[in-house]
């Protein structure tokens, strides 16, 4: 007799994002993790999450696949923003803003790392919450062009993020579907006041 199969989770497609937030990640070993203040970055347009190296070491044996190694996470992060701050770039890019507020960008800058966490809204109006624990950004790309009589074109800054795990635990994502799972709103509301802290039971 056939088994019938277990019913789907809702299905709702993304269609926003908002909320975008940073943390310094100021303390990452094996004993310790510490992340600074919350910073809100405006302006978001458009993100993706890219895995750079998700293909397994095959190893094969007796005629079939024996073992399989993964390699570490490594992610491709991409924010396209309607501007970028000179402030935040201070931050982000490891830059700085001398006395008469002009960012100087230096070949020792180095960018430090940060969790960045945002909010996608879906379909049936719930949310998708997301948090990247470890990114650092890459140099920034930007975009300038001339006004052509009466057309505009807006020119936008896309940072490229490198996402790999943390030293202190391996992890490196934690995503939440509002009203799935035992993730209530109420729980939404606080997701993005701190970097997410997982809560896991030990399995007996």
């Amino acid at each position: 007799m056939a088994n019938t199969p277990a019913a789907s989770p809702t299905v709702s497609s993304t269609v926003g994002l908002k909320n975008m937030v940073i943390a310094p990640l100021t303390v990452d070993t094996e004993e310790t993790l510490t992340y600074g203040d919350l910073q809100l970055v405006a302006g978001a347009i458009e993100a993706s999450i890219t895995p750079e190296n998700a293909d397994p070491d095959i190893q094969y044996a007796d005629d079939i696949e024996f073992d399989v190694l993964y390699p570490d996470p490594e992610l491709t992060f991409t924010t396209k923003m309607a501007d970028i701050p000179l402030a935040i770039q201070e931050q982000i890019f490891g830059n700085k803003i001398d006395d008469n507020g002009v960012l100087i960008r230096s070949s020792t800058d180095k960018p430090p790392y940060f969790a960045v966490g945002f909010k996608s809204e879906k379909s049936n109006h719930k949310f998708r919450y997301v948090w990247l624990y470890k990114v650092r950004a890459k140099p920034l790309t930007e975009n300038y062009a001339t006004k052509e009589g009466t057309t505009i074109t807006r020119q936008t800054g896309d940072v490229e993020w490198t996402a790999i795990k943390r030293t202190h635990d391996g992890r490196y994502q934690a995503v939440a579907d509002e009203g799935e799972n035992g993730f209530t709103a109420e729980k939404g509301e606080t997701f993005l006041q701190s970097v997410y802290t997982p809560v896991i039971t030990p399995t007996p």
